[in-house]
């Protein structure tokens, strides 16, 4: 078995396999490490290593323990399940390959490339989140067990980028309006670092705009007497400037506002007049002590789970006056692991006003989130969910909120233990699926081809997802009319590429649910696609498998839970029917071509 390794650089060193941590040894090894690490997929010499550990002068026997402290980090990893060469040996030196691993710094950087991208498109609300994400990656003193000369510079950096990221954070929730939830933390972070002007000039900020003038006033005054008998010089120019506009009282207070982080809701929408009603019932109020009412939305690839809830989340905002909330769990996301609930409630609590570093520890963040919501009128809707591991720990417990989850899982346990009862979507009605696509093509445009529009929407399964991109695929193409899009479509093989650039997210979609799917499942779902019609019963899955109708019969409802699969009509025999949606059916005759 070869298993995954965790480093953890952000707090003390840490190393973990498949959640159990691995003892990397003593002060020597976890300073050889350390530097490893900070220098990922690049080589290290033994002479550099040697001086992190004894400084200028190392022992006459200084590579020969280098390389006993190498060993050892190597057997170390072994024994907790890992066959591959984490620490290759490289003239002249090592080299620690972070391939396959994952390293928290990396983490780290990479939602802070997110966070920074976010801010130049204008998504500021998804920014703070991202930013939250980042520094809730922070489990304390940055690399506290580990000395030597390299570690304690690179920590000093990674310190300092820690900093540098809650900057630019306050400063964007203060852009929001979140002034007053920030001024503890800043009074903190001032006193940690006494000197850097941008923490006092956003504490001032904060200050003033809480309506405490005089706080802002004087916390200027105590940096001014800090710089000027520590370091002989006045504050700098932006500080100064500052400190004029609030005696003339120019830095207005902004109004703090509660977050309201649903996503634009999309004009392109149709139907779902029975779904609607049925959300509608969480507005109710049930009486229920400590039960939030909780929607859950289940169903495939395209279907528009998230379309819907973020539509009727924006219909009744209003009854909802202490904020929406808003988190994309990243359950089936081909491109990044799910969400970890510990991180995601420390980007809640950050929404709710508690500063980054009076976030508790993860066992202790359920807690503080509950006490936080208690009495508060708040909407919280949990996006493309994994299962309910992932949802659990993120339920308030009072009947004020409401709650909405999306989820192409069936999320039993959840439903076991919350008791709530899944809406299940499927494709819309075909008078529903056309008024979609004609909305986006063009009433002249379709009107010239009735039929092929209505061939066009049954090839597209009648999912929004797929129907929306054909229409944008069509939009892009005036030239073309709507007969000569059925054509392309009307091959399973190349349905998915004949939608276009919008096919490919469709198919990642389809690719990670296929990816979910047990090995024999897996290859039943592929022989599938090799079949002439999308239409079968158990006997086709007995014959395709080789093992009795009971276990075929297993095996298949596994594709229906994923989504793959959906029961037909049964026939005159009483014989359960399946077929194969539009969408999946495509998917799957790629597989039979192609192979995994």
């Amino acid at each position: 078995m070869n298993g995954k390794l965790e480093f953890l650089l952000l707090g003390p060193l840490e190393v973990t396999a498949r959640g159990r941590r691995v003892q990397v040894g003593g002060p020597r090894q976890r300073t050889v490490l350390a530097t490893l690490l900070l220098n990922a997929d690049r080589v290290v010499s033994v002479d550099a290593l040697a001086e992190t550990l004894w400084g200028a002068r190392p022992p006459s026997s200084s590579r020969t323990q280098v390389a006993i402290c190498v060993s050892a980090l190597r057997k170390a990893f072994r024994a907790c399940g890992v066959e591959d060469e984490v620490i290759g040996t490289v003239a002249p030196g090592y080299v620690l390959r972070s391939g396959g691993h994952r390293l928290d710094t990396l983490d780290f950087d990479e939602l802070v490339a997110l966070a920074r991208a976010a801010v130049r498109q204008g998504r500021d609300v998804e920014a703070v989140r991202l930013y939250g994400s980042a520094l809730a990656l922070r489990r304390g003193p940055v690399l506290a067990n580990v000395t030597g000369s390299a570690p304690e510079h690179m920590s000093a950096q990674l310190e300092e980028n820690l900093l540098v990221v809650y900057e630019e954070q306050v400063e964007l929730r203060l852009a929001l309006g979140e002034h007053r939830p920030l001024v503890a933390g800043l009074v903190a972070a001032v006193e940690r670092y006494p000197l850097r002007d941008r923490l006092y000039g956003l504490l001032i900020v904060a200050q003033y705009r809480s309506g405490h003038r005089a706080a802002a006033l004087e916390t200027f005054a105590r940096l001014r007497c800090r710089s000027v008998e520590e370091l002989g010089l006045e504050p700098g120019v932006e500080l100064r400037r500052l400190h004029e506009r609030i005696l003339r009282d120019e830095e207005r207070p902004v109004v703090e506002r509660p977050p309201s982080q649903l996503p634009a809701a999309t004009r392109a929408f149709v139907g779902r007049t029975g779904e609607l009603a049925v959300l509608d019932r969480l507005t109710a109020t049930d009486g229920q002590v400590g039960a939030p009412p909780l929607g859950l939305l289940v169903g495939g690839v395209g279907v528009g789970k998230t379309v819907l809830a973020v539509w009727w989340a924006h219909r009744h905002a209003d009854l909802f006056p202490d904020g929406q909330l808003f988190v994309d769990l990243g359950g089936h996301d081909p491109h990044r692991p799910p969400a970890d609930p510990g991180a995601v409630l420390a980007y809640l609590l950050h929404a709710l006003g508690v500063p980054p570093e009076r976030v508790p520890l993860v066992t202790e963040r359920p807690a503080l989130f509950r006490t936080m919501m208690a009495a508060r009128r708040m909407l919280l809707v949990l996006d493309d969910a994994r299962d309910a591991a992932q949802v659990w720990p993120l339920l308030p417990n009072t009947a004020t909120c409401r709650v909405l989850v999306t989820s192409r899982n069936p999320l039993r346990e959840l439903v076991a233990r919350s008791g709530t009862v899944p809406l299940l979507l499927g494709g819309l009605e075909p008078g529903e699926a056309v008024a979609l696509l004609r909305g986006i093509v063009g009433e002249e445009r379709a009107a010239r081809a009735p039929d092929a529009v209505a061939e066009l929407v049954e090839l597209c399964g009648r999912v929004p997802g797929a129907l929306l991109a054909a229409a944008a695929h069509l939009a892009s193409k005036p030239h073309w009319e709507v007969p000569r899009m059925v054509r392309e479509l009307n091959r399973p093989r190349r349905r998915l590429s004949g939608l276009g650039g919008c096919g490919q997210h469709l198919r990642d979609g389809l690719a990670s649910s296929a990816r979910c799917l047990d090995p024999v499942a897996a290859n039943l779902y592929r022989a599938l696609g090799g079949l002439p019609t999308p239409e079968l019963t158990s006997w086709t899955a007995t014959a395709l498998l080789g093992c009795p109708t009971p276990e075929a019969d297993d095996v298949l409802e596994r594709l229906v839970d994923a989504h793959l699969l959906e029961p037909a009509d049964s026939g005159a025999d009483g014989e359960t029917r399946y077929r194969l949606p539009s969408l999946s059916h495509a998917y799957a005759a790629e597989l039979a071509t192609t192979g995994p």
